[in-house]
């Protein structure tokens, strides 16, 4: 007897020809219980749930803007403009982001739902090859979830620390809800070893919105570089020059193009969120955070210092806030002229800079030949529009070269997906307190677990040192 998954699910049933080998939209409806994985194509609708939960979409919009605007804020180069909050000065003791915490469990256990039930199906009533790609797409999507969760409220610097979070691979039922945090050792294996299903088993190519092996690969060079151990770096490096020479991806000419002009057309997106139809006509849609809503977010001093002399300047910086001094408008997705439109509702999870940049690093951290990683860097930047490389060429020592390619990073990758925090954060720790002087102990790279866990689940086990329950 099939198990029954509580997913989000659309509510339309695929014809057998409308179930390709991928699928043509978002979920468009709400949740419905009760849909049972019978065969390939509700397992592409399930499935569908799942990539509905990475969106965190409803039937009107998708919002990626905790996505956006979590790690530029922790870092320093996004703020509230309606005054700073404690955050933006990395004190997260009473700060609180329950709902990542609960959005990407709901995205873990979505997959785990597809999972468990498309493996219990006969292999013939797929089509050659689909059944594996939905498990290395459900298991790929889980390996981001958790690995999200270890990045924000897991001591992932650390791997011999029992300070993981807790690792979920089955559908949550009654008997198995209530799980302890796992060590952190065992988040990085449990998330690498679906990473590995994934690069072995998902599809060579898709529609940008959807996951493949080159989008597993790119993620797992995340994964490396944070746990560093072994051969990690080297993992990394291998995995940066199979993407780049092998991968149907290339860096767009013109940086600015992705964000003004072409969105998810560009050849340089691995994989973004689609909007919703119509997103950009919803009141309270993604772009409403940076237009000057009730509650919106601005370019902090920090940006604006660090994109002085940088053509990025004139499309990522807007017109300083009057009611806010210091703070400018935001504008890399809204553009100039502050109005909604499909093209700035887009989110992007993964871009081919960010594995050269990824590249780059693992060769400076590894020992690698310094000129080389530079050379990789300028590259980057250049599709910026930046001929300018001075600091770069001074850069002589492989700690300079690193805080290089921290910069590039937050001046390429600011408002996204929190990808220069964590570039940040993987720098030593003085590195880290000379760019970002508010931290003063790896304590404050990672949140509290939020105090509503504690009380659902007694047996997770101790807060993260340095905050209370």
């Amino acid at each position: 007897m099939k198990k029954l998954i509580y997913i989000l699910l659309a509510v339309a049933l695929f014809s057998q020809s409308a179930c390709k080998k991928q699928l043509d939209a978002l979920p468009k409806n709400a949740e419905v219980e009760g849909n049972a994985i019978v065969d390939e194509p509700s397992a592409n609708v399930a499935l569908n749930g799942v990539y509905y939960c990475f969106a965190n979409a409803n039937n009107i919009s998708t919002n990626w803007n905790n996505n956006k605007i979590m790690g530029s804020l922790f870092a320093g180069y996004i703020g509230s403009g309606n005054g700073a909050t404690d955050d933006e000065s990395d004190i997260f003791g009473n700060t609180v982001y329950g709902t990542e915490w609960g959005r990407y469990y709901t995205l873990i256990n979505a997959a785990n739902g597809v999972n468990q039930d498309v493996q219990t199906l006969a292999d013939n009533k797929f089509a050659d090859g689909r059944k594996t790609q939905i498990l290395a797409e459900a298991r790929f999507l889980r390996a981001f979830g958790h690995f999200k969760l270890l990045s924000y409220f897991g001591q992932w610097f650390d791997v011999t620390s029992p300070y993981g979070i807790i690792i979920e691979t089955q559908f949550n039922t009654l008997t198995n809800i209530n799980q302890p945090r796992n060590t952190v050792k065992d988040c990085y294996t449990s998330i690498l070893n679906d990473l590995d299903y994934a690069i072995a088993n998902a599809a060579s190519t898709s529609s940008n919105v959807y996951v493949n092996k080159w989008t597993a690969m790119a993620l797992k060079m995340r994964v490396l570089l944070s746990r560093a151990q072994g051969d990690d770096l080297t993992q990394a490096i291998t995995l940066a020059n199979t993407i780049i020479s092998g991968s149907p991806y290339t860096l767009e000419p013109n940086e600015k193009d992705i964000f003004y002009t072409k969105g998810l057309a560009s050849n340089e997106v691995i994989l973004g969120v689609q909007p919703q139809a119509n997103q950009d006509l919803y009141y309270s849609n993604s772009s409403e955070d940076f237009i000057g809503a009730s509650a919106f977010y601005e370019a902090k001093p920090a940006l604006y210092t660090l994109l002085q002399n940088d053509p990025r300047a004139s499309w990522v910086i807007g017109a300083a806030d009057s009611t806010n001094v210091g703070s400018y408008y935001f504008i890399k997705y809204i553009q100039p002229a502050k109005i909604s439109t499909q093209l700035s509702e887009v989110a992007y999870a993964f871009r081919l800079s960010e594995v050269y940049l990824m590249l780059a690093e693992a060769t400076v951290r590894s020992g690698g030949d310094l000129n080389a990683a530079k050379t990789t860097l300028k590259t980057v930047m250049s599709k910026a529009g930046v001929t300018d490389f001075t600091a770069v060429n001074a850069a002589a020592t492989a700690n300079d070269v690193a805080i290089q390619i921290y910069y590039e990073y937050a001046r390429n990758f600011v408002g996204e997906d929190g990808i220069e925090w964590m570039a940040l954060l993987r720098l030593p720790l003085a590195t880290v307190e000379q760019l970002r002087p508010t931290i003063t102990s790896n304590v404050q790279y990672i949140l509290p677990i939020p105090h509503a866990e504690f009380i659902s689940n007694p047996n997770i086990g101790p807060q993260n040192p340095g905050y209370s329950k």
